[in-house]
């Protein structure tokens, strides 16, 4: 709700601003140029001819007007007009006098007494046109008489719906200086000024999307300000380089395309392109063209001035539609802007169109061309805006990019350490695989044969040696089984253990009870330490065999904490026991020693606690490695 409150408010600042744009533009009296603090002349004379000069005049007939003088009322199917004026004057001082003629079209020449003082360009086609700007004629004090005298002025049109002379003011040059330059620099030198600065902005913006080509609002950015700029040559330049139909095609079209172009971009910056609007844009833009064609200066005025600007508004309405409905879905201070520089452009071109179509007073000019001021600002700070944006995004997305790269490196370094590690996995699994190969067909195989060739002879002699070679087969298994990566478990190992022990278990008449449970993974479980925790477990059974004199042994794991988790493998026969202290044969023996030293080489703990109960040989082997 907060959010709709401030859209709400905004856009009623944007209605006030509308509707006060509107009344001071289109209604108020006040006015922009303020005339100089003398008596205007506003009753002449008036002929419409043909004539050259003042002397070809002497048996017109004259008849009285009132400036200012719009032709399209009074005279039409007029292109030359003289106006005449009677002036009375008593000379005060030697100073320099001039005459100011606020707002003329197209062309005008001065003449004091029948005495040509001046024009503001020739007469012959193309005319020279100075609709935009004032003229000042000065002259010597000494061209006139005293009492009364006569000026005549010579006005031209290129086309006589367009004739037009406003007031006209006579005194000293320092009296009409100061509303002369004030009208000329707003009317003429600013927007020559600005016109530069569209097309040095235009420049710029194009050499970013030649850098950018992907991004196209930078194409059709520069592609506005250097159309609007073209456009603009019309207020400043006085002598046209080509025809008078061709010059104001072109100026109707560059204002056309201008706005089409504007259309464009807010669907671009918007991100609302809507094809059947850009088909329909594209080809008013390709009509647009047709006004070069036209045969008649006629044809071109009716059409540009009525059917071409008239569209021209409508089109500038749907981009102003366009800017609210983004401005109401997502306020932003961009969008905002844009649609007050929306609503001036819709304000100023509707009077420039109802100036041009003779349905407003005529003498203040065309106003479009400032509402490229505030819009060239905008679109410098929007300019300079996207582009910090760009580089600091693109700063960002380096430095992230620096970073994701960093991981990348780390990752792929990872993992070429795990493919090396693999690499080395498995060529010392076929090494493996290759020894226990070997060992099993060859020294195995023996084995199994001399075994089987001493079951068949009696005697103690060649009992004890098939005790010895099957005691040689089982550690032959063992150690082909620490070989084996799938016993790095525990749990499996211990399994394979039971398969291979079972037999002199039951040959002893001796019960297991099985107690392995699941363990956490041991780490490091290499094939050496493998092969000690089967030879300690092996030799824990092999004596609880030979001396406990049991009927019952227990294979049991688990975990059990100390200073950190240990796994613990225990070996516990249910026979006479012992006293290690006194029983110098199982303390002393290499049995045990070596089982103490496996123990120790792993990394390990080997408790032996034995009682009249039984016998408890216990392995701890640590489950976290060690950071000493």
């Amino acid at each position: 709700m907060r959010w709709r409150g401030n859209k709400t408010v905004g856009l009623a600042a944007l209605f006030i601003f509308w509707f006060g744009l509107n009344y001071f533009t289109l209604h108020s009296p006040l006015t922009l140029f303020q005339a100089p603090n003398v008596e205007s002349i506003q009753k002449v004379e008036y002929v419409a001819s043909a004539a050259t000069s003042p002397a070809a005049l002497k048996r017109a007939n004259w008849s009285p007007q009132l400036l200012p003088d719009s032709w399209n009322k009074n005279h039409p199917d007029v292109e030359q007009i003289w106006y005449r004026s009677h002036l009375f004057y008593e000379p005060s001082s030697d100073e320099l006098l001039g005459l100011y003629i606020p707002s003329v079209s197209h062309n005008a020449a001065l003449y004091i007494n029948g005495v040509w003082v001046g024009h503001g360009g020739p007469f012959n086609k193309p005319l020279s046109r100075h609709h935009n700007e004032p003229l000042l004629f000065s002259f010597s004090p000494q061209l006139l008489h005293v009492g009364e005298n006569r000026i005549d002025i010579r006005v031209a049109t290129t086309f006589h719906d367009q004739g037009f002379l406003s007031e006209l003011y006579f005194a000293p040059v320092t009296q009409l200086m100061d509303a002369y330059q004030l009208k000329y620099f707003v009317r003429v030198e600013l927007i020559r000024w600005v016109t530069v600065a569209l097309f040095l902005m235009g420049c710029i913006t194009f050499s970013f999307w030649l850098a950018r080509p992907q991004d196209t609002i930078y194409l059709i950015l520069s592609m506005i300000m250097m159309v609007w700029g073209t456009h603009n040559f019309n207020l400043f330049v006085t002598n046209i380089p080509f025809s008078t139909p061709i010059w104001e095609a072109l100026i109707m079209g560059t204002l056309g395309w201008a706005v089409i172009l504007i259309v464009l971009f807010i669907q671009h910056y918007i991100g609302e392109r809507n094809k059947r609007v850009e088909s329909l844009l594209f080809v008013l833009a390709i009509l647009g063209i047709g006004i070069f064609f036209l045969p008649t200066l006629e044809a071109v005025l009716h059409i540009g001035y009525r059917m071409w600007d008239v569209s021209l508004i409508i089109i500038g309405l749907y981009a102003e539609f366009l800017l609210l409905k983004e401005y109401w879905r997502a306020p932003k201070r961009d969008i905002y802007f844009m649609l007050f520089l929306g609503a001036l452009m819709l304000v100023f071109g509707l009077h420039d169109i109802l100036l041009v179509n003779h349905l407003i007073d005529r003498q203040e000019g065309l106003i479009t061309q400032y509402a490229i001021l505030p819009t060239l600002l905008f679109f410098s700070w929007l300019i300079v805006y996207r582009f910090v944006s760009s580089i600091k995004r693109a700063e960002f997305l380096a430095a992230n990019l620096e970073q994701r790269v960093k991981v990348k490196k780390e990752a792929l370094q990872l993992q070429f350490e795990k493919v090396k590690v693999m690499e080395q996995q498995q060529l010392l699994a076929q090494e493996r695989e290759r020894i226990m190969r070997d060992m099993h067909d060859g020294i195995g195989g023996h084995l199994v044969s001399v075994i089987t060739l001493l079951q068949a002879h009696k005697g103690d002699v060649f009992k004890k040696i098939r005790e010895k070679a099957e005691h040689s087969l089982t550690d032959l298994r063992f150690v082909i089984d620490s070989l084996d990566p799938v016993q790095y478990e525990l749990p499996t190992l211990l399994g394979t253990m039971r398969m291979h022990l079972q037999d002199q278990l039951d040959a002893a008449k001796i019960e297991l009870e099985w107690a392995v449970t699941d363990l956490p993974e041991i780490p490091d479980m290499s094939p050496h330490r493998c092969l000690h925790i089967m030879r300690i477990v092996q030799e824990a059974f092999t004596n609880s065999i030979k001396h406990a004199r049991c009927q019952t042994m227990k294979l049991m794991t688990g975990v059990v904490e100390l200073d950190a988790p240990h796994a613990f493998i225990d070996i516990i026969d249910y026979g006479k026991g012992f006293n290690l202290a006194i029983n110098r044969e199982l303390s002393q023996g290499r049995g045990v020693k070596n089982m103490h030293h496996r123990a120790e080489q792993m990394g390990a703990i080997l408790q032996i606690d034995s009682s009249n109960e039984g016998t408890r040989v216990r392995l701890l082997v640590a489950l976290e490695l060690s950071k000493g």
